[in-house]
């Protein structure tokens, strides 16, 4: 409202409007003759009414309403706005403006609605033209069963029937009369975005400074002469009449819908019970023969009508016959049936104690099947339900429905309570530096228990660690993004071990030079003592040993040195109280004979710790020259 010509609230009063359009040009009619001329103003009076003044003679104060006009001869008169008086705006500037805001009050009862007015400029011929848009309609779902026979759960793969519906919501408000239906499977980033609303970029307000002198000016021009685009154009194409698309939860369900010319509905529904009765009664003709299986009888039951495709990361499921859905209704379409390799399995985690019944799906129908839910059928009995992500060709997956209690997986407990061990593997030793790599070594072993009265193939599944490798027989049939997956074949009544082994391989570096004789002897401890090692740096430990010797006896020098310099300084302390007393005499002489006594001990002593700093450089220089030179390489 703020963009309107009439500076008017959501609510406004009489007065309101009244002052909004002073000065516009009006004709007041209702008392005596029209007059003619513009608003000059809009007053509020208070005025008493003695005639209903109460018994304590309080008469009650009324607000009336004046308006002030000013006619082209310039007779200003003011009328009181009552039920009579009538006011008719005469510029048409004011009447539009007042349009605007009235229509604007009325299209916000009205929310979501959006007027579109679409121009044909052309001055040709009458021309065709085809409008299609684009409307939100709930994400349409995937339900699939799975079919298969079984004689007892054996170890090798069998062939399944799997059949797939995709749930479908009208909720447009319209029915859906005979519309080719498609369905687009895939997962793009989506977002609402009020763009029809107006949206203002707000500046700072920045006052020039006082005396600016604005000059005309001129800029360098950029090195080199490379062009360049702020944004690429491009272009799309829809497909069918009227295509669109929604997303929940991640996952695009999109209803491509157009309609058919007028195909009698009796002969869709003849040709489609034809090719059903044509597969019923071939069924029945070899049932006389042999039994009919379940998965055979339950896969005549249905004949989906569909064509797929698929571009990019999408696949399109494209029904053949057009449907028809009224509107607050929903459908279940046939979309899928196909064979499927299926390897029925139990499934044990660590994160899932109770083993599970599961299949291992390899997806050879040649299409991707969507998320969706699922159901197993056993033998034409139900046996579970479950979750699948999507699957595309080829694609291998497990497909978990329900609870194995004949299976039981236990972790066995090792005779340590620690299963791991390190094991040093080679040590090496150049240029001051020993390097020690070594690999720690991870075992497990799982006792996988079958009490049931058939074969069971058994997939234990251990996960994955960083830096960790497996290092053990046998090795895994299927390696995931964070799990190893075993299999294991358990005979009726039967107990079989797996054994897991893991390994990290680890490198440590040490300095020699920086390294105390302690420390070096406690590496080789904890490394068992290889002899070649210890052999080649028995030389390395003497020098280092005979280097500690020589400091710690710089350091008692030092305390010795430290100790006659403090002794010192309290003898001074001593002659410097005695001058003036009469013992000064008697007690200088002696502290004066301490003091020359010490001297010759601290002469004596920083003599001996010059030699024997150079002893110390000496022998450091013997180490480094003797680690330089120092090569081993021994492997475990």
């Amino acid at each position: 409202m703020k963009a309107l010509p009439l500076a008017l609230a959501a609510d406004p009063t009489a007065t309101d409007l009244y002052s909004a359009i002073r000065g516009a040009r009006v004709e007041i009619t209702g008392e005596g003759g029209a007059f003619t001329g513009r608003i000059l103003n809009v007053e509020i009076r208070e005025t008493a009414t003695p005639k209903l003044a109460a018994a304590d003679g309080t008469a009650p104060i009324l607000e009336r309403q004046y308006l002030t006009v000013v006619s082209d001869a310039g007779v200003v008169r003011t009328f009181e706005l009552t039920g009579r008086t009538g006011v008719r705006l005469l510029d048409r500037s004011v009447q539009g403006g007042l349009e605007r805001y009235l229509e604007t009050l009325a299209s916000n009862h009205q929310d979501g609605l959006r007027h579109l007015t679409l121009t044909d400029s052309g001055t040709a011929a009458p021309r065709e033209l085809r409008v299609s848009y684009i409307s939100e309609v709930p994400v349409w779902k995937c339900t699939y069963r799975v079919l298969f026979d079984t004689a007892g759960r054996g170890t090798t793969a069998k062939s399944a029937t799997l059949q797939g519906w995709a749930v479908i919501d009208n909720t447009v408000g319209t029915d859906w009369n005979n519309v080719q239906l498609s369905l687009i499977a895939g997962a793009p980033q989506s977002f609402v975005q009020p763009i029809s609303q107006p949206t203002y970029s707000r500046r700072r307000e920045i006052a020039l400074p006082q005396e600016a002198q604005l000059t005309p000016q001129t800029h360098e021009g950029g090195l080199g002469t490379g062009t360049g685009s702020g944004m690429r154009s491009g272009s799309g194409n829809g497909y069918g009449s009227g295509a669109g698309y929604n997303v929940a939860g991640g996952v695009m369900g999109s209803l491509g819908l157009s309609t058919h010319g007028a195909v009698p509905a009796g002969q869709r529904s003849i040709a489609s019970d034809g090719v059903h009765r044509d597969r019923l009664a071939a069924l029945a003709e070899s049932a006389a023969a042999s039994p009919v299986s379940y998965e055979e009888s339950a896969s005549a039951s249905i004949a989906p009508q569909i064509t797929t495709s698929s571009f990019d990361d999408y696949f399109e499921y494209k029904l053949t016959e057009p449907v028809t859905i009224r509107k607050n209704e929903s459908a279940l379409v046939p979309i899928l049936q196909a064979k499927v390799e299926v390897d029925p399995v139990t499934l044990w985690s660590p994160s899932e104690p109770q083993p599970l019944r599961a299949l291992w799906v390899r997806n050879t129908s040649g299409l991707t099947l969507d998320r969706g839910s699922f159901s197993i059928l056993e033998n034409g009995n139900f046996s579970g339900q479950g979750l699948l992500d999507p699957i595309h060709p080829g694609e291998r997956r497990l497909l978990s429905y329900a609870a194995d209690r004949a299976v039981r997986v236990t972790p066995e407990v090792a005779a340590q309570p620690d299963s791991r061990s390190r094991q040093v593997q080679q040590i090496t030793v150049a240029r001051g530096v020993m390097t020690v790599r070594s690999a720690e070594v991870a075992e497990e072993t799982y006792l996988v228990h079958n009490a049931a009265g058939d074969v069971r193939t058994v997939i234990v599944e251990r996960p994955k660690r960083s830096g960790w490798t497996l290092d053990s027989d046998p090795r895994p049939e299927e390696t995931s993004a964070n799990a190893y997956r075993f299999r294991v074949v358990a005979q009726p009544g039967e107990t079989v071990r797996l054994h897991v082994g893991e390994r990290h391989d680890l490198r440590a570096r040490y300095q020699l030079a920086n390294t105390n004789e302690d420390q070096l002897l406690l590496l080789l401890r904890q490394d068992g003592n290889p002899p070649a090692v210890v052999a080649a740096l028995q030389p390395v430990l003497a020098a280092k040993r005979h280097l500690s010797d020589l400091d710690a006896e710089v350091a008692r020098h030092d305390n010795q040195v430290r100790d006659i310099t403090n002794d010192q300084t309290r003898l001074r302390n001593n002659l410097q109280a005695l001058k003036g007393t009469a013992e000064e005499r008697a007690l200088a002489k002696r502290y004066t004979d301490e003091l020359n006594r010490q001297e010759d001990q601290i002469a004596q002593l920083r003599t001996e710790i010059a030699a024997l700093r150079q002893q110390q450089q000496a022998t450091r220089d013997a180490l480094a020259t003797q680690l330089e030179s120092l090569q081993l390489d021994v492997t475990l």
